[in-house]
């Protein structure tokens, strides 16, 4: 009974590693983009774009996208500063800028993460 046994188990063994080799590989999940020229991403520790140029008066929205929480966060005494606080996953902050100007920020959590508003 118990070659049986083993023969069976060693069956069964074979046939998961052939199932395991034709199963399809994992879906590679694109990032998400800006739904529109005002908006900028956050995701994968990144803000997307970098750069954005708007006209005077706009208001851009930055959205959390990424699984970490994360701040945009431009400190000024001069113009007109701006902090999201943090921002959990899917989260929306919204900032309108009244004067022309070059507004650098970053994630306060994580300072690698910059990116800029360009105001005309």
């Amino acid at each position: 009974m118990r070659p049986v046994t083993f023969a069976v188990a060693g069956v069964v063994v074979a046939l998961s590693a052939c199932s395991a080799a034709s199963a399809k590989p994992p879906a590679i999940i694109a990032a998400p983009r800006p739904a529109n020229a005002q908006e900028v991403v956050i995701y994968d520790y990144k803000f997307a774009p970098l750069m954005l140029t708007v006209p005077v008066g706009t208001t851009v929205t930055w959205i959390n996208h990424d699984t970490a929480p994360h701040t945009a966060t431009h400190r000024s005494f001069s113009d007109e500063a701006f902090d999201s606080g943090n921002m959990q996953a899917t989260q929306i902050f919204a900032h309108r800028f009244r004067k022309p100007g070059t507004y650098p920020y970053l994630c306060i959590l994580h300072q690698g993460m910059r990116g800029t508003i360009l105001v005309q």
